[in-house]
């Protein structure tokens, strides 16, 4: 365990620091803190919490998720919302006993489609080179940047498609 004075205005502590229980401190008025490793329920609470923060700025938010389904099991599946009049799409997955059979493809469409007709501008997406550029590329969606290397030996890809 390693102990660290820190002072500030807003603080004056010793820090704590172990691999078990992450960063500890206590606050002027008393208040013990800790940081800790994300979990699965953190990380949901922190998404709320932000969501929450951004509602009256970003009103007009929806959600366009989708998934296939196949004998009772997701074989695909696509997470996006809007963000004032643009979709932005977090996440599209393909399982890979069903990858190069359109499925990807269905999901884009289904979501193109819905943007369109509430009167979205623009959809934005990245991607890991290891993933699939080239897929997007051809699904008309235009490079708007390339970090190179982002991800180890991998570049990450920044995607524009204009309704």
């Amino acid at each position: 365990m390693t102990n660290v004075l820190v002072q500030s205005s807003d603080y004056s502590f010793r820090e704590k620091r172990d691999n078990v229980r992450g960063r500890e401190w206590r606050r002027q008025e008393g208040e013990i803190m800790h940081i800790r490793k994300g979990t699965d329920s953190s990380n949901e609470a922190i998404h709320r919490m932000l969501q929450e923060y951004n509602a009256p700025y970003m009103k007009d938010g929806k959600d366009y998720s989708c998934y296939i389904e196949e004998n009772g099991a997701i074989v695909a599946g696509l997470v996006a919302g809007s963000v004032c009049d643009t979709l932005e799409i977090d996440f599209l997955c393909v399982a890979e006993a069903y990858r190069g059979k359109g499925y990807g493809r269905q999901l884009l469409q289904e979501v193109e489609d819905k943007a369109r007709g509430d009167r979205l501008r623009r959809i934005l997406l990245n991607t890991y080179g290891f993933q699939a550029p080239e897929f997007y590329k051809k699904m008309g969606y235009r490079l708007l940047f390339k970090l190179d290397p982002a991800f180890g030996e991998y570049a990450q890809y920044y995607f524009i498609k204009d309704l």
